[in-house]
């Protein structure tokens, strides 16, 4: 296990602790009889730079957030096991304390993304779980987490915690917050005093350590106190190879040097993307901690919306109850919580015994079983007997009410006293069918007195009760359909055993001819599905392999419309729709290109848009020199044998412009909206049809138009309405609204979409469609109040409903409001957001806050039923700036990303190119 807190080692779960009989000098250690390290291998980490004894050569190293410093702490892990090589075997654990909560699930999730790299040979971490303790996780829910605690134990009155006001803090103010029942400790060492303390206690201990003691009360902070005259000693250092010169003066809490910025509010989207793996997480919470207490973790661990597993029950040290326990599952991930009973915030310092059982436990966390039995192997036999005996049917997801759950518990209890149990418990067989099983589990002793076995005899009998059906027997009700319609139809002939097309003689689908399986059956599935349906017999894998039938999945998966556009991409055809299939779904064969073209674009500019018609990328506008709009129209054709810009004559220009979007619309047809031109803001609209011969703009007079705007927001539906919305308005007012232009009326008239609730007004944000006609928000800079801020909410909008309405899928008081899994992109605005076929957005570039990589690539799947960003990693050279303005999606397989920027100047003599599969030019 690695963890977090050079403190925690000291005080708690490390090998040795202080001896408190100070009587002056040099403070005394001994050994710590409940020491973690005794059963884990642990390594504990001063983190960040600055903490403990960590140090940095350079002085700007010491500026760390939350982002730099899980960074950096991933980064040492994965170089020590690559150092030492030996302990790659072993299972790997994160683990951490208090505002570790903060970093250890974002190490976790950048190893989880990263597991298998760096290193030679390479570096793959068999990465288990984690494990926190009293986890500053949320901080809106943990501050507001503690009102309820207080009333709780009975710290506030009834009266207060219905009105909820502020003086409730005052009345807490003198309660010890690390542990509520401990007194308020008058030696507090995080406050500047220290080194007042440090010397009295140095110069007259005796004197000292008798004023400490006129209140009889143990006060833990005097373990605090000799940490720091300890850690400081000359000889204490050397022996500790601490290097001579990188460290002044030891602090337990360095809250004076300390150049850290806690950017970091919340890590529950983290623990809910982690939920998602294979992982296992032990969360543990002294219930006496005010500061991160067990209230606010229950609740950011429902929030996750994992399945219970496991009620709610005590577990057990020496036949007494130690805490409570739950555990939820999702899939093949185990969530674990666990209170520790009269703890507080350093929860092994308040309760090392019982702590040091439960780390003893926590390996059984491998076998997918809870953490809180005598041994793995009593707790799986019973684990087993509980999850597959008492959830009736295949696909269940949880134990069937009907079991008592008194009964489990006392199994429980038994187990980890070591007693012998007898009881019944209700059980299901394989049909569904229930028996009532009457259990008896009797622990064996060795000569140790330690249980070396537990012998179980269960005797079944039928119980009798009526359930109704096993759900999923429709299932088998069809079976029994398709064999009466086979009946009509000559059977296949028996096939020999060994043959993989034994279900042949059994399986009534397979009597239809290949024409119905492909056009009525298989077209309508899902491309995943249909290669896994593939790999079910001969037959299948033949038809299968059909480009017809790969065509009609694709069309049915991602509309007509997407499809055409892709038969139209040169190398389709010769990649063929099968693995254009796969490729466009897994994205494996996506990968950057820089690409060095010909021509120029005169006079030079920035902020200009760009569109891509067909495999040609459009160029119009934006801002040259002194500010000066542009008119004027560039075209650079991509198929060509030697791609060069050129300079289109357009009749009937629109005035110059910058800050305004190109979209296309029709095949060939572009359309520019808004932007700020010489006479200010513009919400005008102009068509362009490029292959007209000649081409000429032509000015759509829409009635009702918007506001005048400018770095705004638009996306095409159906390839003839245009949508628009958001922007900056007259006096840098930032807008809401949102407006849609059918440019296939003759007359077209604009039309606001009328909603009850709006996203916050924003510019710089991006529109998506996805899934025919919903629309997906993402980023810019949003309005908070009198405030502006770079924003990486997401909202989605069905525009095929009745009365559409924006709904929130994350962002923080918004309706609806949710938060997508994973490692959510940094907050930005005037990003790109590329839709991919199937209804997956990509996000990248832009004005990212911080250090973060512009070029880092996040993937989000709005479909699904919990959208769950996930970090795409794509080999080759991708662009250092990437601007939505100047970037375009071509054939829908490629990003354009059109030159770079050094300083003021834009290079649109290269381009980046990310391609999404392979083989397509």
């Amino acid at each position: 296990m690695i963890y977090k807190s050079n403190q925690f080692y000291l005080l708690s779960t490390g090998p040795v602790s202080f001896n408190l009989n100070y009587s002056g000098g040099l403070p005394t250690l001994e050994l710590n009889e409940y020491a973690w390290t005794k059963t884990i291998n642990m390594i504990f980490i001063d983190a960040p730079v600055g903490a403990g004894f960590s140090y940095s050569t350079t002085q700007e190293s010491y500026f760390m957030d939350d982002y730099k410093s899980a960074t950096q702490t991933s980064e040492f892990m994965k170089k020590w096991l690559i150092q030492h090589p030996e302990f790659l075997e072993n299972n790997l654990y994160i683990g951490g304390q208090s505002y570790s909560g903060i970093p250890v699930p974002m190490v976790v999730q950048h190893l989880y993304d990263n597991r298998e790299g760096g290193g030679s040979p390479p570096l793959n971490l068999k990465l288990r779980g984690y494990v926190l303790g009293n986890p500053i996780t949320d901080i809106h829910i943990d501050r507001n987490a503690r009102i309820p605690f207080a009333h709780g134990f009975a710290l506030i009155s009834n009266r207060l915690y219905q009105s909820a006001k502020a003086n409730c803090n005052e009345l807490l103010r003198h309660i010890n917050s690390e542990h509520i029942l401990e007194p308020s400790c008058r030696v507090n060492l995080t406050r500047g005093e220290n080194s007042t303390l440090q010397r009295s206690l140095m110069e007259n201990p005796t004197e000292f350590l008798s004023r400490l003691g006129e209140t009889p009360y143990y006060c833990l902070n005097e373990m605090f106190l000799l940490s720091e005259i300890w850690a400081n000693d000359r000889d204490v250092r050397e022996a500790l190879h601490v290097r001579e010169g990188t460290k002044g003066q030891w602090k337990r809490c360095n809250r004076t040097t300390l150049a850290f910025t806690k950017v970091v509010n919340s890590t529950v989207a983290y623990h809910r993307n982690l939920s998602m793996t294979g992982l296992r997480a032990l969360i543990f919470s002294g219930d006496h901690d005010m500061i991160a207490s067990y209230v606010g973790t229950q609740q950011w661990i429902n929030s996750l919306n994992l399945t219970l597993d496991d009620d709610w029950r005590a577990w057990y040290t020496d036949g007494q109850v130690s805490g409570y326990t739950e555990s939820y599952i999702n899939g093949d991930f185990a969530l674990t919580h666990a209170t520790v009973k009269g703890a507080g915030h350093v929860t092994a310092a308040y309760k090392p015994k019982q702590c040091y059982a439960m780390a003893k436990r926590c390996d059984s966390l491998l076998l997918h079983a809870p953490i809180f039995g005598k041994s793995a192997e009593m707790t799986l036999l019973f684990y087993l007997t509980c999850r597959f005996l008492q959830y009736r049917g295949p696909f269940a997801k949880r134990r069937h009410p009907l079991v008592d759950s008194t009964v489990v518990s006392d199994i429980r209890r038994c187990l980890e006293d070591g007693v012998e149990f007898q009881g019944d418990l209700l059980n299901f067989r394989k049909d569904g069918s229930p028996l009532m099983n009457r259990l008896r589990l009797t622990p064996i002793y060795g000569d140790d007195e330690t249980i070396t076995h537990v012998i179980g005899i269960q005797f079944f009998t039928e119980a009798n009760l009526d359930l109704g059906p096993l759900p999923g027997s429709v299932a088998k009700e069809s079976t029994r359909s398709s064999d009466r319609l086979r009946s009509g139809f000559p059977s296949y002939p028996s096939v020999p055993s060994g043959n993989r097309n034994v279900c042949r003689g059994v399986c009534g689908i397979l009597q239809l001819s290949d024409e119905v399986l492909s056009l009525k059956i298989l077209s309508l599935l899902a491309p995943r599905e249909i290669a896994s349906i593939g790999s079910v017999c001969r037959r299948f894998y033949e038809i299968t392999k059909n480009e017809d039938l790969w065509r009609m999945v694709c069309q049915n998966a991602w509309g007509s419309e997407t499809t055409r556009v892709l038969e139209e991409v040169p190398g389709a055809k010769r990649l063929g729709w099968g693995r254009l299939a796969r490729e466009l779904t897994t994205l494996e064969a996506s990968a950057w290109r820089k690409v060095t073209i010909g021509g120029a674009v005169e006079p030079s500019r920035c902020n200009f848009s760009a569109c891509a018609v067909g495999s040609r990328v459009v160029l119009f506008g934006g801002e040259g020199v002194n500010m000066q709009p542009m008119n004027d129209t560039f075209v650079l054709d991509l198929n060509a044998s030697n791609p060069e810009w050129q300079h289109v004559q357009v009749s009937s220009p629109p005035p110059g412009r910058w800050g305004h979007t190109l979209s296309c619309v029709n095949g060939s047809n572009l359309v520019v909206f808004g932007g700020c031109g010489r006479q200010g803001l513009l919400n005008d609209v102009f068509v362009l049809d490029l292959d007209a011969k000649p081409p000429a703009w032509r000015e759509i007079s829409g009635l009702a138009p918007p506001l005048p705007r400018s770095w705004h927001s638009s996306c095409t539906l159906d390839g003839t309405k245009l949508i628009v919305s958001g922007g900056c308005a007259d006096s840098g007012v930032l807008l809401s609204d949102t407006f849609l232009l059918d440019l296939s009326m003759e007359k077209p008239i604009w039309r606001e979409i009328p909603v009850a609730w709006s996203p916050p007004s924003r510019l710089g944000h991006t529109l998506s469609v996805y899934g025919g006609r919903k629309i997906l928000m993402f980023g810019g800079l949003a309005k908070s109040g009198p405030l502006r801020f770079r924003s990486s909410d997401v909202y989605t909008m069905d525009l095929s409903e009745d009365s559409p309405c924006w709904r929130c899928v994350t962002g923080s008081g918004m309706p609806g409001a949710g938060n997508p899994a994973g490692i959510a992109p940094p907050p930005r605005l005037d990003h790109v957001a590329v839709s991919l076929p199937g209804g997956r957005i990509l996000i990248f570039g832009g004005s990212v806050a911080g250090f973060h990589s512009a070029s880092q690539l996040y993937l989000l799947d709005p479909t699904d039923e919990k959208p769950a960003w996930r970090i795409l990693n794509v080999p080759g050279r991708p662009p250092r700036f990437a601007w939505g303005h100047s970037t375009c999606v071509v054939g829908g397989t490629r990003a354009i990303v059109l030159g770079g920027q050094t300083g003021e100047e834009w290079m649109l003599s290269e381009l980046h190119e990310l391609s999404l599969a392979s083989s397509v030019i």
